[in-house]
Formats: C-alpha cells, sequence, structure tokens
C-alpha cells in the first residue's frame, strides 16, 4: 500500500507543463521581450548618436586645426563652375578633403591629385583620383544612417565621369548658409554661413559668434541622386554643400527644391536619429536641434553675420 502510494507520488512529481501552462509561459516571456525590446533599441540608438556626436566633434576640431595652421577655414568647394578649358581653380573639390590630414588620414590625403582635380571636369582627371574618392571614411559616416556606402549617381550627366568606379559617401556636409534652392545662384558664391564656393573665411568674419554658427551637419540617403553626398565632392544644394533654408529633416526631393540637374534637390540637413539631428558649431560643440525648431532660428543658426539674437539654451 505505501508503495503504491510513493509510486503515485513520484508520477506526479514528474508530471511535465500542460499545454495551457506552456501558452501561458510563452505569452509571458513575449510580453517581457516586447517590454524590453525598446529600452535595448533605445540603449543602441544612444550608443550611435554618441559615436555621431564624436564624428562631428572631429570634424570640428580638424576644422579648428586647419585654421590654426593657415589662418583660415577651407572653402566649402575649392573651385569654380567647369568650363570647355579646365583649369586647378575650376574643380568640385570638397573642403572636407582638405582636412583629411587633421583627421590623421594624411595617407589618404596624398593619394589624392590636385594637379587638375581631383573633381575636374573631365574624365580623365577624375579618373586619376579615382581610388581616393572611392574610400570610405568613418569619421564621415553615422552609425545610425542606412545610406548605400556608394552613390548611385557618381556624374551629373556626363560633365562629372568616374570611369565606372564608384564615389563613396558620408553622412556629414558643410553648411552654406540659410539660401536654398530658390537662390540658385547665390547659393554657389553668396551664401551667408561659412562653406560655400571658393570664399575662405576666417573667425573674425563669423560675427553671430562661432559658439552660435553651425559648420555642419547630418544628410540622409547619401547615395540618391536627390540627397546626393559624395564626401570628396561639392556642388550646389547637394555633395556635402548644404543649407538651412528647408526645415531640418526634409525629406529629399520634398520642397523647396531645385531641379537644374534632372533631379530634385533641396540641401536639407536630416539623420535617422529620433526626432532631430546632430550640428557641430564653430567653436567645435555638437548640439542635438530638434526637427520642430523654429525655421527662423534654425536659419539664424546658420549664418555667420546676420546679427541676430539667438540663445543656445535650450538646444
Amino acid at each position: 500500500m505505501s508503495h503504491d502510494r510513493e509510486h503515485g507520488t513520484r508520477r506526479s512529481r514528474l508530471r511535465g507543463f500542460t499545454l495551457v501552462e506552456l501558452l501561458v509561459v510563452i505569452a509571458i516571456i513575449g510580453i517581457l521581450i516586447a517590454l524590453l525590446l525598446p529600452a535595448v533599441q533605445a540603449a543602441r540608438e544612444a550608443a550611435r548618436r554618441a559615436e555621431c556626436t564624436n564624428n562631428l566633434k572631429q570634424i570640428g576640431l580638424a576644422l579648428a586645426n586647419y585654421e590654426t595652421g593657415l589662418r583660415c577655414y577651407p572653402p566649402g568647394r575649392l573651385g569654380r563652375d567647369g568650363s570647355s578649358s579646365p583649369t586647378p581653380d575650376r574643380v568640385g573639390t570638397s573642403g572636407l578633403v582638405m582636412v583629411l590630414p587633421q583627421l590623421e588620414l594624411q595617407t589618404l590625403y596624398d593619394r589624392f591629385d590636385f594637379t587638375d582635380g581631383p573633381w575636374a571636369y573631365s574624365s580623365t582627371w577624375v579618373a586619376v583620383n579615382a581610388e581616393a574618392i572611392g574610400q570610405s571614411v568613418d569619421t564621415f559616416l553615422c552609425p545610425s544612417d542606412t545610406s548605400e556606402p556608394y552613390s548611385e549617381q557618381p556624374a551629373i550627366g556626363s560633365t562629372y565621369d568616374t570611369g565606372g568606379n564608384p564615389a563613396a559617401t558620408g553622412n556629414y556636409a558643410l553648411c552654406t548658409g540659410s539660401l536654398g534652392p530658390p537662390n540658385s545662384t547665390e547659393v554657389k558664391y553668396e551664401n551667408d554661413g561659412v562653406f560655400y564656393y571658393l570664399k575662405a573665411h576666417r573667425p573674425r568674419d563669423v560675427a553671430d559668434g562661432l559658439s552660435s554658427t553651425i559648420f555642419a551637419g547630418e544628410v540622409i540617403e547619401t547615395h540618391t541622386s536627390a540627397s546626393s553626398n559624395i564626401w570628396s565632392r561639392a556642388v550646389r544644394l547637394m555633395d556635402c554643400q548644404r543649407s538651412t533654408h528647408n526645415a531640418l529633416n526634409t525629406q529629399p526631393g520634398e520642397p523647396e527644391y531645385w531641379s537644374g540637374y534632372g533631379f530634385n534637390v533641396n540641401a536639407a540637413f536630416a539623420s535617422k536619429h529620433p526626432a532631430g539631428a546632430n550640428f557641430v558649431f564653430g567653436d567645435g560643440h555638437v548640439t542635438f536641434l530638434g526637427e520642430n525648431i523654429d525655421l527662423l532660428t534654425y536659419r539664424a543658426l546658420s549664418t555667420r553675420a546676420g546679427s541676430e539674437i539667438v540663445s543656445m539654451d535650450g538646444f
């Protein structure tokens, strides 16, 4: 009798989960995962945003060190428009190329041939620099962005030609100022920021103060025509030449845009971070600006000498 009782007790102890109990356990685990997943994603995004912030700090420091050595900042674009007879000053080289030595990338800088390029109006000159043009730079890449590493539009029509070699993209662009698509001529040579065609500004030109003037910010969909951002090249309203005319996080191809290249470009800054983007200012500090920032305030932060009164408190 006692033996049968012990056997029955042993069998009851070995009984597994019923189907209902198993489903309840699975449901509880699913709820816990659902609760934890946003926290994990938020932690990952915080880490990515911190890395992005550091990238922009490095760019800001490089621009400052360039100015210390040469007594001016690099132009946003080294050359003017092209012509049928290109000369060394008629090239589309980005100002970011010029600060490669300050980013401890002297070896990459030395791979560029500046005799007639690297972005001159000739496939021959571009081809000489194709290897360097195709080099991705980690400091120029935001970890939150989903752009392709190479441009799908390495050429504007047949003017530029990389000979089939891909051009590397980047997620940061220099700020030309507040003039944008409606001022398609002025944005090149007469913008109100620090980095545009040909002009090399000095700190004394930034009358609004370095701490209140945007030097560079983020860009998305950099491999596409509408938001092209080849880091080694600078072109009006795209490719390392962005403005605050359109609101922050205006999506590529949305108004106001300019269609002079055969596709719509709006020169807007934008990021894949939630609700805003990182910007580096002239004094080297990086600030996350919310996408709902007042447009006039946003534009004022990009001008070098607009005499606007803008408080950085709250940004």
